[in-house]
């Protein structure tokens, strides 16, 4: 429904006398028509006014207190009813702040994704110019690795991610060549270790915006990033490897 359209009704159910109240001015009206049906026609107005200023006032009272009492009772429902309508108004508002503060909260965490991102590429292509560079195997010279740092400047944060999950798996069916990879000298274990605990925060921040895990499957099934997390924790013992891919699949332990 157009928003215009909820705001006519809402009008036109405000300007629309509510039929309690309608009931009310009837009952009242036929009240006040019966007194004083009775009062011309059977007591006379003369007999009437002539009466005691006590018993005209006991008469009156008498008279209208159904009516005050009908009014009363009239307006506690009503009064119920617009409570009613305000909690669900309250209600409504807090579920759309909820909403809203979701939206935010996922609006910051995927800025906070490409940022991150990019640091978990720059902690694999340091650990592949560890592994590939002039102190490793010499396969990548430093220029090739300063033209990689500039494609993934240009927008392919994770071509370092990708190369280093190529390498590894190369080597699925030698874990001692995963592990001299991942963790052979003190610089790679730190970089191993840096990746891991990176990319860690960043799937806590996605656990705390996502309420249907489709942000986290995402991100860790669904992106070079979680691959190579998955792939390293692996390699720690803390995944199952996939007998079919050599990959991570699944979490064992923390």
């Amino acid at each position: 429904m157009h928003p215009s359209d909820t705001e006519t009704e809402q009008q036109a159910s405000r300007s629309a006398i509510d039929w309690r109240v309608m009931m009310g001015i009837i009952l009242t009206s036929v009240w006040i028509m019966t007194g004083l049906i009775y009062l011309l026609g059977i007591v006379g107005w003369a007999e009437f006014v002539a009466l005691p200023t006590a018993d005209i006032g006991s008469f009156l009272e008498g008279a209208f207190a159904p009516l005050a009492f009908l009014w009363l009772v009239i307006g506690h429902f009503m009064q119920q009813t617009e409570i009613s309508a305000n909690t669900r108004a309250i209600m409504i508002q807090e579920q759309s702040a909820k909403r809203q503060e979701l939206h935010s909260r996922r609006d910051s965490y995927f800025k906070l994704l490409g940022l991150i991102q990019d640091q978990l590429g720059a902690i694999a292509g340091f650990h592949y110019m560890s592994v590939c560079g002039p102190t490793g195997t010499g396969e990548m010279s430093t220029e090739e690795f300063a033209n990689l740092r500039g494609e993934a400047a240009a927008g392919d944060a994770s071509i370092f991610t990708r190369k280093m999950i190529s390498l590894l798996s190369q080597y699925r069916e030698d874990p001692q060549q995963v592990e001299e990879i991942l963790f052979g000298t003190e610089i790679r274990t730190r970089h191993s270790n840096n990746f891991v605990d990176t990319f860690a925060k960043l799937l806590r921040n996605a656990e705390s915006v996502d309420h249907d895990d489709m942000v986290v499957n995402a991100v860790l099934f669904g992106s070079p990033s979680g691959m190579y997390y998955r792939i390293i924790r692996a390699a720690q013992g803390k995944e199952e490897l996939n007998p079919l891919t050599g990959f991570a699949t699944r979490q064992t332990k923390n």
